[in-house]
């Protein structure tokens, strides 16, 4: 399996920057830790760091990416930007800021350029992050679910709405919607969320303009191929 050199940063509203830097094997979910040529020893960002706020980050892999986010008690605390390495635009703010605590890590999962692991990262109007992923079948439609429980999106934020989304997917006109849907429980699409292909450009956060989210709704794609 291929290793990359995944690169990254976080802007602290005390106007310092954590950098990161690992060598993370391709298609498996990792922790990224603190770069050493900087830090001395290889941390995870909540024993770095623990007090300071984050206000904005971005993390590039080599190939590929999915998503990116900061665990916290077993918890997506707060998603952070990605890219592709030569497809960056800038560092973008997080959809919230947030503290870091002692034992938070950075988790990434970095990409072959052909992977077609597909995520939709949201943040609601009640300040939950959560990302919904799937490795889609051809001609066929896909649900994204929950990265941590395997849920519905209805059932893991139903009575909230989506403020902010994000999506990442290599599938471009394989994709037969407008990007990544959330349909209620008759199929009528509520929302659409933008689907890039990190390789090209770079994954922002775009407002989803409070799409409700209820139970027996579903994220979800169609492709073609």
């Amino acid at each position: 399996m291929a290793t990359n050199t995944v690169v990254g940063s976080l802007t602290c509203s005390d106007g310092t920057t954590i950098p990161l830097k690992e060598e993370i094997a391709e298609g498996t979910e990792s922790d990224l830790k603190t770069d050493t040529v900087y830090t001395v020893s290889a941390q995870n960002v909540g024993d770095y760091a623990p007090g300071k706020v984050i206000t904005a980050g971005l993390v590039s892999c080599d190939n590929g990416v999915s998503y990116c986010y900061i665990l916290s008690q077993g918890l997506v605390a707060a998603i952070i930007p990605v890219a592709v390495k030569g497809a960056v635009q800038e560092v973008q703010p997080l959809c919230a800021p947030y503290r870091l605590v002692a034992g938070d890590k950075v988790r990434i999962l970095n990409e072959t350029a052909a992977a077609r692991d597909a995520a939709m990262c949201v943040y609601t109007a009640s300040g939950v992050s959560r990302i919904f992923h799937v490795t889609p079948s051809s001609g066929t439609t896909n649900e994204l679910v929950d990265l941590q429980t395997s849920n519905s999106i209805g059932d893991t934020l139903q009575g909230d709405r989506i403020a902010k989304w994000a999506g990442t997917s290599v599938d471009g006109a394989k994709i037969e919607t407008n990007g990544f849907y959330v349909v209620d429980a008759l199929g009528n699409v509520v929302g659409a969320c933008p689907a890039t292909d990190p390789s090209v450009n770079q994954p922002f956060f775009t407002s989803a303009y409070n799409v409700p989210v209820a139970l027996n709704y579903k994220a979800q794609f169609l492709t073609n191929a």
